[in-house]
């Protein structure tokens, strides 16, 4: 089809091809613009009420607004070729990133920050996926990740190697994402979507998927009964929380998993923002903050005053020859030395605090 013009369109490259049949890049010809045309295989729509329940769902698609979905722009029918616009995205799409190494983990706790940003904001209108997966996943020149083909599954079945498995359970997914529910023909909801994340999050730390089997039939059984292994498993260096979130998605109760992707988010937040993270250490009598950094300026300061003999206030106090004075001070920024995280608050306040207190002493000059 290259340089054929469908519609408005005309064809530049061929960029993909997959479960929703074969993608090219194109020029949009009213708009002087990029876009990515998918056409959809030959017999997807059956008929028109197929075609006209496919172009409502791209209309609500298009109503989709969010940085990390792939925007639809139209749906059209040319000469018995159904065909849909979305925005062209350049980059390379995960699965090409993944090549059986884990991710650094700040890339995954990023790129599945995005990930599930994405999925509440698809969410909140009742969209669910149904086939996330690298595949759909693409990362942009920029570090920008957005999900493809949203909440198209269940319109266009894919000519996959395990169509055998969709059709025996009347479902639409890929197999080595799809929930226990998923594979089992029952209700999805958000909750699948989840499950599919914490596969794509698992790929990305582990450098592999927690069910490996690449017969269908074994590889469907062990999703429906087996424990997934933890990631540290396959790469030690993942952290014990992003472990666990990873491995909540993957609770094959729907119940026990995340209930909403916005709950994923706080979690995956909270691995980069210590400061506000929980912890299970038992509680301990504080003084009340500015109480504590006053006591400590004083003692910091008096030692100061000594050491340096400020204004000749060691020879006032101890007695002795007199020495040379100090007139002048500068005072760094100071360090955090216990390795406590949820000090640095009171290291910077004992900063701003001996500023304030040695800038009273009229004898001195306070850098």
């Amino acid at each position: 089809m290259i340089a054929e013009t469908l519609s408005h369109y005309r064809i530049i490259e061929k960029i993909g091809a997959g479960g929703m049949g074969v993608v090219y890049r194109a020029w949009d010809n009213h708009l002087s613009r990029d876009v990515a045309i998918k056409v959809l295989p030959a017999g997807a729509l059956s008929d028109d009420v197929a075609r006209r329940r496919f172009r409502r769902e791209a209309e609500a698609l298009a109503k989709l607004n969010h940085p990390n979905i792939e925007t639809v722009h139209d749906f059209d029918t040319q000469d018995g070729t159904d065909f849909l616009v979305t925005e062209y995205i350049p980059g390379t799409t995960l699965d090409e990133k993944l090549t059986g190494r884990p991710l650094p983990e700040k890339d995954v706790r990023r790129l599945g920050e995005q990930l599930v940003e994405g999925l509440a904001a698809a969410h909140e209108q009742g969209v669910v996926h149904r086939d996330l997966k690298p595949a759909n996943l693409r990362v942009t020149p920029d570090g920008r990740l957005k999900i493809l083909d949203f909440g198209l599954a269940k319109l266009v079945r894919a000519p996959e190697a395990t169509a055998s498995i969709m059709e025996t359970h009347g479902v639409t997914g890929t197999v080595p994402y799809m929930a226990p529910e998923q594979l089992r023909g029952e209700r999805v909801d958000e909750r699948t979507d989840i499950w599919a994340a914490g596969v794509v999050l698992y790929e990305m730390a582990a450098g592999k998927r927690p069910f490996a089997s690449e017969l269908g039939t074994r590889l469907a059984d062990d999703i429906l009964h087996q424990s997934p292994p933890p990631p540290s498993e396959a790469n030690p260096s993942v952290s014990p929380g992003l472990e666990n979130i990873i491995l909540k998605c993957l609770d094959k109760d729907p119940e026990n998993r995340y209930q909403s992707a916005k709950e994923i988010l706080v979690d995956l937040r909270r691995l980069t923002m210590p400061m506000t993270a929980v912890t299970p250490r038992r509680r301990r009598r504080r003084w009340p903050v500015r109480y504590a950094i006053g006591v400590a300026s004083a003692i910091v300061l008096m030692a100061v005053a000594m050491g340096l003999n400020v204004g000749g206030v060691r020879e006032r106090l101890l007695g002795g020859a007199s020495r040379p004075q100090i007139h002048s001070l500068a005072v760094l920024p100071l360090e955090d030395r216990s390795g406590d995280p949820q000090q640095e608050y009171f290291v910077e306040g004992m900063h701003e605090a001996l500023i304030t207190e040695l800038s009273k002493i009229g004898a001195l000059k306070v850098i």
